[in-house]
């Protein structure tokens, strides 16, 4: 994403299908002078109506650490809700706490298959 059309890249996102997962995963990450813009609101909507365009029985999750209280509620304001909380094992952080929010009520499956992927 660019503020201008000539203007230089300032941030990034949309939805992908991680490899052998069941879902999309919804990412946005910007730069941090135009945090507080929308940008990543206006970026997740877009993101979360194609991937509903595209493959709609297919949910839609977005990883978030705890501590990033902005992607946190750029999560809920999109109507996602808090899934899964748990220990983000990959960080180097030993005390991170990983969030898995999705766009839809998750079914047990759905969960099983988030823990194993945030625990494995």
């Amino acid at each position: 994403m660019r503020e201008k059309a000539d203007g230089p890249v300032v941030g990034r996102g949309g939805c992908t299908i991680p490899t052998g997962r069941p879902w999309w995963n919804l990412y946005y990450r910007f730069a941090t002078s135009v945090h507080g813009r929308g940008y990543a609101g206006e970026m997740g909507q877009r993101a979360l109506e194609a991937a509903r365009d595209i493959e709609p029985s297919r949910p839609v999750v977005a990883y978030l650490l705890e501590h990033n209280q902005a992607s946190r509620r750029t999560a809920e304001r999109l109507g996602m809700t808090l899934a899964w909380r748990g220990p983000d094992r990959p960080n180097p952080d030993h005390d991170a706490i990983r969030l898995v929010y999705v766009d839809r009520e998750p079914t047990d499956e759905l969960i099983a298959a988030i823990e194993a992927h945030a625990l494995g």
